[in-house]
Formats: structure tokens, sequence, C-alpha cells
């Protein structure tokens, strides 16, 4: 193991230069004096020539494999989704929006139709009899909502 001073010099590279190699990730960071002089100058070697080759340097070339890592998952969970959606396992929100606002209009309309159904129904009658013809109406419109055929009671359904 060696010091920073004794890698530049066998390795013939200034402080300067180490010290910027190091932070561009090519020369992993160690503790002081524990520097192998073989791993650096491997490092600096590899740098060098993927720098000439025109590849770039060797911590460019491992971020364009982070960024094809991410790419590539990212990918792949956007087909796992598509899938998903074309199993049915996944439904619109604004699907099920829609549906829902269809739902509760079509209550809304059915429950204040109701007074004037009864009304003429309800004449002369006592209160426990008028009781069970709204109660009886509120039933019928409750199980109107539940026969509708919509995308959103199939999906519910399954």
């Amino acid at each position: 193991m060696s010091t920073i001073s004794e890698v530049c010099k066998w390795c013939g590279i200034s402080q300067a230069t180490f010290h910027k190699a190091a932070k561009r990730g090519v020369i992993p960071r160690k503790p002081r004096g524990r520097h192998d002089v073989q791993e650096v100058a491997r490092a600096l070697i590899k740098d060098g020539q993927a720098a000439k080759g025109g590849h770039g340097d060797l911590v460019a070339k491992l971020q364009l494999s982070e960024a094809r890592t991410a790419l590539a998952r990212e990918q792949t969970a956007a087909l796992r989704r598509k899938n998903a959606v074309a199993r049915g396992d996944y439904v619109s929100r604004a699907g099920i929006r829609r549906e829902i606002e269809t739902m509760f209009a079509m209550l809304r309309e059915r429950l204040l139709s109701i007074p004037g159904q009864i009304a003429h129904t309800c004449e002369k009658r006592s209160s426990r009899e008028v009781e069970g013809v709204i109660r009886d109406e509120v039933y019928d419109a409750l199980d109107e909502i539940l026969r509708l055929d919509g995308p959103l009671i199939e999906q519910i359904g399954r």
C-alpha cells in the first residue's frame, strides 16, 4: 500500500492529475496511505485507452451504462403497465369517474321523482302506510341503480 505521493511518482503523474482522476471516479478513493499502485496504474491506463479510442473516459462509460439500465427498467415497467391494462387488471380513472357520475345522476333523478310518484298514492293513509310506500320506492330506486350494465359494474363484479 502506498501514499498518493508514492503512487504519483511511480505512475509518472502529478498529484493534481491524480486528484482529478479520483474526482471523476477513475481512481477509487482510499484511506491515506492505502492506495495500491498497480490498481491505480490499471485504472489510469484503462481511462486513457478509452479516451484515445474516442469512447470517452471510464466514468462516462459507467454513466452511460447506468442510464441504459435505468431506461431498460422504465421500459420494462411501462410494458408491465400496458400488459396489465390489456388484461383488464387496471381501468381508466376517467372512465370510472364517468360511470360513477352517471350512476349518481341517475340516482339523484330517481330519488327526486319519488315524492311526485307517491303523492297521490299516500292520500288518506296512515303514517305507517306512507312510510312503507316511501321505503318501497327508495328500495326500487336503489335496485334500479344496481341493475345498471355499465363498465364500472362489470369491473366491480370481477
